[in-house]
């Protein structure tokens, strides 16, 4: 760069070696309207080569840029902003001319120039993205809402109902302990919809649902390229899509140890860092957990590592089984029945028997069974009555199989407690098999029906010589 004695006070270099980042070409004249500097953005505007480039230094700008609006501001002592200029070869720009002073006078100028169409491009990427954000936004309205709150749950004296009403006023992780089937999902909404993030997305996911590698881009997102077979555009993970709300996390004890270091790191630290990626990401974002496996078990056996626990039960719930809420049983079949009597057309009644074996049954299923229970019952009803008939299969065994019990009990009056756990453990999956079938489908819902992992079932079903594991 050769620059006359005046401007060189002021501009140098190291100067220049900034300009040069710039996405705007840049051009420095001095005093006597004469070229001393351009940055790369520049010349690459103007097709200029490094000859060409020293050709013009010291020459008069007017000269190598006729139409040029510069000298106006030597004139008139004034900048100019916005002016629209087109070129030879079509390129379009917007140029500012803005006057450099010292002690009162022009020492030089400096001209500005945003290319058009450069300006065009990123006004469009940036409509474009702006539009993804838009429609990803209103996705995330609409996919991410809470269906339920404390209104909707029957038994609001219990004590679980209260400390979860306590937790919505905080902003603590949640840990969710109880039987499949108990409701856990409708708790978990219920908190959220409570608390002052109630107006933000819940996101759930069901951590058993998914492999390791899936589980972690799912949660976590990738970046273009992470992996192969990556959507090229990359993903957002659950932990974006619930910023500023509630990630519940289903059946937690189902997630591989290495995902859980990794979770545990993001609680800490508040930020996560997408598959591929270099990058950390802040977010703000509140965990509520469940399981429906005994979590001491799960925690002595390293199934599930302890300060994970400790980070997520800060608040601790355990949610009884339905048999466990026998005052509330008829609340819950009016509540289910009512929709399904509309659907009918008809008023349903119990006959005494199935009243009675509806109260006696187990519930292993809990709150979830007993709806599908019902709606079995009104679609097989001939009449307004629902009689034994109508009633599932298994269920109408089980006063059968208790007396069966009862009498093999009875018969074995010397068994120890071990032999008649194993018996009973034997027993009870021989009948879920013979019920369900043997299929892979069939045994996890098994699994689901019994509280146990598809794991723990075939290990049983191989110690106690069961056919069909």
């Amino acid at each position: 760069m050769e620059a006359s004695s005046t401007i060189s006070k002021f501009f140098n270099a190291d100067t220049a070696r900034w300009f040069d980042l710039l996405i705007e070409g840049i051009v420095i004249l001095d005093e006597k309207q004469r070229f001393v500097y351009a940055n790369k953005s520049f010349l690459r505007y103007a097709h200029w080569d490094e000859e060409r480039y020293e050709q013009y230094l010291g020459e008069n700008w007017i000269d190598i840029r006729p139409g040029t609006v510069a000298h106006k501001v030597f004139e008139t002592k004034k900048p100019i902003y916005n002016y629209y200029r087109k070129i030879d070869d079509g390129a379009e720009s917007y140029i500012d001319v803005v006057p450099y002073w010292d002690r009162g006078e022009i020492v030089g100028a400096i001209i500005v120039v945003r290319d058009i169409l450069s300006l065009r491009d990123l006004i469009q990427t940036v409509q474009e993205k702006e539009k993804y954000i838009s429609q990803l936004s209103e996705r995330v309205k609409g996919f991410y809402k809470t269906r339920y709150a404390f209104e909707d749950i029957i038994g609001q004296d219990y004590p679980y109902i209260k400390l979860a009403k306590k937790a919505a006023q905080t902003d603590n992780s949640v840990f969710l302990i109880g039987e499949s089937g108990t409701g856990k999902e409708v708790v978990a909404q219920s908190i959220h919809r409570d608390s002052y993030r109630g107006g933000q997305s819940f996101v759930d996911i069901n951590c058993a649902s998914l492999p390791e590698t899936l589980l972690d881009s799912e949660l976590f997102g990738y970046v273009p390229g992470a992996f192969t077979g990556a959507s090229k555009n990359g993903k957002i993970g659950l932990f974006e899509l619930a910023n500023g709300g509630t990630l519940f996390l289903d059946e937690i004890t189902e997630m591989p140890l290495p995902l859980q270091s990794k979770l545990l790191r993001v609680l800490q630290e508040r930020q996560i860092r997408r598959l591929g990626d270099t990058k950390n990401i802040k977010v703000d974002v509140r965990v509520i957990a469940a399981t429906n496996q005994d979590m001491e078990k799960a925690l002595a056996e390293n199934r599930f590592r302890q300060d994970l626990f400790y980070r997520l039960a800060v608040i601790a719930i355990q949610l009884p089984p339905l048999r466990e809420r026998k005052k509330d049983f008829d609340h819950y079949v009016s509540y289910f029945l009512q929709p399904l009597e509309r659907q009918y057309k008809k008023r349903f009644r119990f006959s005494k028997e199935a009243d009675q074996l509806m109260h006696s049954y187990k519930w292993p299923g809990n709150i979830r069974e007993l709806q599908n229970v019902l709606e079995y019952c009104c679609m097989v009803a001939t009449s307004d009555q629902i009689t034994p008939a109508c009633l599932p299969y298994y269920m109408r065994q089980e006063m059968h199989v208790t007396k069966e019990r009862e009498e093999r009990f009875s018969a074995r009056p010397n068994e120890t407690l071990e032999e008649t756990m194993r018996r009973v453990e034997q027993e009870t999956i021989c009948e879920m098999l013979e019920h369900y079938g043997t299929s892979t489908v069939a045994k996890k819902n098994i699994a689901r029906a019994l509280g146990i992992s598809v794991a723990t079932l075939y290990n049983k079903m191989k110690k106690l010589n069961i056919s069909g594991a």
